[in-house]
């Protein structure tokens, strides 16, 4: 038996995501948090609070430091030139979404990685919420049949630091990668639509229309709605799904009979009032989840990162 080596990790960018990164890597067994680089002096309590040196530049921080695996939450703007660093650097790289400002980048970025023969990751967090496990198993396993469409919205609190990016980049890309995952499939857009509300000048609200064979996705997405919402329905031919992200709660409702009656009234009568029933599911935290890249899916794409840099 190979014995895992106790993983030095940390984390470049200690804002309103990266703190609960050092958080996480400080909480995880098998990880030591050894270090936290932010170029804004006020983010140095993160480090504080958990016993580690801070460090202005990361640069210095990865020469001072043998970091096996990082994690990158700076603004959009200055995500590629510090993630291209640490895969030069040799260090495992988890990078906030999005990677890069340009799929030019993000491709240069996918390129390093494999060149150095390390792990490089999105931090599409949501894949690792215990509701989406549950609802890959549900429609693997045709608990509602075949999936005719998927609702998502992801509405309500404006970030606390002014975004560098749009709504659509920020929250929708959660709920495209979902459903994309569930699916299996990439998706088409059929329509879209954006409004300006509160920011002047990044899009602030959004509801997309996709398409994928056979079925259909919609998002709301937005920093406007007063109370924070993060849900996804899925409707199938046999049955319905809601899930919440935020209470880790789903609930399944199924037809009562999956056969017709004689003409319509018979039809009606023998789908009947619906079973339903709530799924009890072991909560968890998403973002440890993500670190330690629990399995997701049979044919999702995992990370790996603490594992990778454990090996």
């Amino acid at each position: 038996m190979v014995e895992r080596k106790l993983v030095r990790a940390a984390v470049i960018g200690a804002g309103n995501i990266g703190r609960h990164h050092v958080r996480a890597y400080a909480q995880l067994p098998g990880v030591e948090l050894v270090a936290v680089a932010d170029i804004n002096p006020g983010r140095r309590l993160a480090a504080d609070r958990h016993g580690v040196p801070f460090y202005r530049d990361f640069r210095e921080m990865l020469a001072r430091h043998a970091v096996d695996a990082v994690s990158i939450a700076v603004p959009a703007p200055v995500r590629f030139p510090i993630a291209a660093y640490a895969l030069q650097a040799g260090v495992h790289t988890l990078v906030e979404k999005p990677i890069a400002e340009t799929p030019h980048e993000a491709d240069r970025l996918i390129e390093s990685a494999a060149r150095h023969g390390v792990v490089f990751t999105a931090g599409h967090v949501e894949r690792y919420n215990p509701v989406v496990t549950r609802l890959g198993e549900l429609i693997r396993g045709g608990d509602i049949g075949q999936v005719l469409s998927v609702v998502c919205k992801r509405v309500g609190g404006f970030p606390a630091i002014e975004p560098q990016t749009d709504v659509i980049v920020d929250l929708a890309v959660h709920d495209i990668d979902i459903i994309s995952a569930l699916l299996g499939q990439a998706p088409r857009v059929i329509g879209s639509h954006v409004s300006r509300t509160f920011h002047p000048d990044k899009a602030d609200s959004a509801e997309i229309l996709l398409g994928f064979e056979g079925a259909s996705g919609f998002i709301q997405a937005n920093w406007i709605t007063p109370v924070k919402i993060r849900t996804i329905a899925v409707t199938g031919s046999r049955g319905y799904v809601e899930a919440n992200y935020i209470t880790q709660e789903i609930r399944v409702y199924e037809h009562s009979s999956p056969h017709t009656g004689a003409g319509f009234e018979g039809f009606v009568a023998k789908l009947g009032e619906p079973r339903s029933r709530v799924e009890m599911i072991e909560k968890s935290e998403p973002l440890v989840n993500e670190l330690e890249a629990v399995p997701y899916g049979a044919n999702a794409a995992r990370c790996g990162l603490l594992g990778a840099a454990g090996r």
